[in-house]
């Protein structure tokens, strides 16, 4: 009997993720200028992060009326959205990179570090990007597109527990059906920030997502609606 529930949760591990939503919707919508662009930066991602841990943690913190625990935890929050938005990017490029052995690109895509290095050099932090204009972009990047990226995961509970409850239920309902992670991608053209193309993407039921899975699925399912695989 000891074994029997490592086991389960080990076959279930396995099979609910085959369970997994998955949407998706790509729209061009400036294809002259799509069609004009050579180079392209992929720029760090912004995320969200929506947990039922980070909930439970800050309320006892305010609760202790312990305010440097709860500023210190915010900044921890902070840093783990900053250091998940670098390896979107960083994961984004690898698995474009692969595609392109299958599906050749128009266009060359500026290395990752070489973008970060340029916008530090700028004097543009991952804070800071969204206020900077497409002229202060453009001047640091020297691209012809940006390629950005907008991340929202809400975890109500993690994976383990989730098959846990999935097991101990009557009903058979999935906990981890209300565990999604919608990302936005869009490319805008640096000559007038014209926004040209715009992919929609939810995955949903799963129990958590890394940044390299995530790339991999967004990467798979706008195969056909990237505007800059060759045909």
């Amino acid at each position: 009997m000891r074994l029997l529930l490592p086991s389960l949760l080990l076959a279930l591990s396995l099979l609910l993720p085959g369970c997994a939503r998955r949407s998706f919707q790509g729209q061009t919508l400036a294809p002259a200028a799509l069609a004009a662009h050579r180079t392209v930066a992929i720029l760090p991602f912004a995320v969200d992060l929506e947990r039922l841990r980070d909930v439970v943690v800050h309320a006892g913190a305010w609760a202790d009326s312990t305010r440097s625990l709860g500023s210190t935890l915010e900044s921890g929050l902070r840093a783990e959205r900053q250091q998940m938005g670098y390896q979107l990017q960083a994961a984004l490029q690898a698995e474009l990179m692969r595609e392109q052995v299958q599906h050749p690109t128009t266009v060359a895509f500026q290395n990752p570090a070489e973008t970060n290095q340029r916008l530090a050099r700028a004097g543009i932090s991952y804070e800071s990007l969204p206020t900077r204009t497409m002229a202060e972009l453009r001047a640091a990047l020297g691209v012809d597109a940006l390629l950005t990226g907008r991340t929202e995961m809400r975890q109500l509970l993690p994976g383990g527990v989730s098959i846990a409850v999935f097991l101990l239920s009557n009903n058979g309902a999935n906990p981890m059906a209300d565990n999604t992670v919608r990302t936005y991608l869009d490319i805008y053209d640096t000559q007038n920030g014209q926004l040209a193309w715009q992919f929609d993407h939810e995955l949903g039921g799963k129990p958590s997502v890394s940044p390299v899975a995530l790339a991999k699925e967004l990467v798979h399912n706008m195969r056909d609606q990237f505007p800059y695989f060759g045909k």
